[in-house]
C-alpha cells in the first residue's frame, strides 16, 4: 500500500503533492488514487494515499549541479544519483528543466540470487538496463556483478518504460498494475506523466510509473 497522510488545516492536494513530489501540478495522481472527484474538496482529517513519485527539481537561473548534489545529498560531489536517472552527466543543466531525484535515504533493499546482474535488476527495477551504475554506486560496487546472498540498497527511482509501436496506456498500465482497478491505475500514470488524452501516447515517449508500495 501507498503511504498515508492526514489532512491538516491549510492544506490544499497542490500543496500536498508540492511537498512530497516538488511538483504542485501533479497533484490529479492524487486525486486519482484517492477517487477525489473535486481535487478541491479535501477536509482535516482526511486520510490520503500518498503514492511514490520521485520528487521533481526545476532548475533555477543560476542554480549548479554541486549546488543540488548538496540541497538533495549532502555532498557536493554526490552528482550521479540525478546526473545517471535524467542523463545529464555529458551535459550541463538548464533553467526551467525538471529533474528527478531519487531517494537514497529511504532505499529499499534486495537479497542476490544466482545469475542476476546489475543490469538486469535496473531493468527490472527502474525499466533501464543501462541505469545499472546508480545500483553500483549506491552500493559502491567495482562493476555490474553481484555475489547470490550480497544485500543491495535499491534507490528509489519510478520504473519507466519508452513507448513502442503499439503500446496503450491502458495495456502498460495492466501490465505494471494488473487488471484490478485498472482505471485508477490509467488515470494515475496519466497524471504522474502530465498525460491529457490517456488515449494518446506517442512513440519514444518516456512513461514513469508510480509506485504503490510504501
Amino acid at each position: 500500500m501507498p503511504d498515508k497522510y492526514e489532512v491538516v488545516a491549510g492544506d490544499t492536494l497542490w500543496g500536498i503533492a508540492r511537498r512530497y513530489y516538488g511538483d504542485g501540478s501533479l497533484y490529479p495522481a492524487l486525486a486519482a488514487i484517492n477517487n477525489l472527484p473535486n481535487p478541491n474538496a479535501i477536509v482535516i482529517g482526511q486520510e490520503l494515499l500518498i503514492p511514490y513519485i520521485t520528487y521533481r527539481h526545476q532548475v533555477a537561473a543560476g542554480e549548479t549541479k554541486a549546488a543540488l548534489a548538496t540541497r538533495y545529498y549532502g555532498d557536493p560531489a554526490m552528482l550521479w544519483p540525478f546526473e545517471l536517472s535524467n542523463h545529464v552527466a555529458q551535459r550541463d543543466i538548464h533553467p526551467g528543466e525538471w529533474l528527478l531525484m531519487p531517494d537514497l535515504r529511504n532505499a529499499g533493499h534486495h537479497t542476490a540470487v544466482a545469475g542476476e546482474t546489475l543490469p538486469e535488476l535496473a531493468d527490472r527495477w527502474y525499466g533501464e538496463a543501462r541505469l545499472w551504475p546508480l545500483i553500483s554506486l549506491a552500493n559502491q560496487l567495482p562493476d555490474d556483478h553481484v555475489w547470490p546472498g550480497q544485500v543491495l540498497n535499491q534507490p528509489r527511482l519510478n520504473r519507466r518504460h519508452t513507448v513502442q509501436p503499439g503500446d496503450t496506456l491502458w495495456g502498460l498500465a495492466q501490465f505494471q498494475y494488473g487488471s484490478n482497478h485498472l482505471p485508477m491505475s490509467v488515470a494515475l500514470v496519466a497524471a504522474a506523466n502530465h498525460i491529457p488524452d490517456p488515449n494518446r501516447i506517442d512513440v519514444n515517449q518516456v512513461i514513469f510509473f508510480p509506485s504503490l508500495s510504501p
